[in-house]
């Protein structure tokens, strides 16, 4: 169990960068006038909730976190109709930088879950 568990982490430790990446592209098209703003913010809050959640799941909370604050500043920004000025920008970047440094430095072995003892794999050292 253990050694599935570390599997699924170190898999989650190489895309985490692409998908941040792909958060970090919807943001540059808030900068293009032909996108629709409400839509590509749309696709960013979806993207910062699948890094928040997978993230959260499998052991990484401090990246869970700053995926949820981007998320929410991101879904503030859609509820308030999706205007980005250079202040909401500027938050934007601040959101993103921080979620990304915090991607670039994860290591499986940070996670939470990857000491962790499972019932099933104590249980199969207890009788052997």
């Amino acid at each position: 169990m253990r050694e599935k568990i570390r599997a699924l982490i170190e898999r989650h430790c190489a895309t985490l960068s692409a998908e941040a990446e792909a958060v970090n592209n919807c943001l540059k098209r808030l900068d293009d006038p032909s996108q629709v703003a409400s839509a590509v913010i749309a696709e960013a809050v979806e993207l910062a909730h699948k890094i928040k959640g997978s993230s959260g799941s499998i052991g990484f909370h401090e990246i869970s976190a700053a995926a949820a604050l981007l998320e929410h500043y991101l879904q503030s920004l859609a509820d308030e109709g999706g205007i980005v000025g250079k202040t909401q920008h500027d938050e934007l970047c601040a959101h993103y930088n921080h979620l990304a440094q915090l991607t670039k430095l994860v290591r499986p072995e940070a996670s939470t879950l990857y000491d962790a003892e499972f019932p099933q794999s104590a249980n199969r050292r207890q009788s052997s």
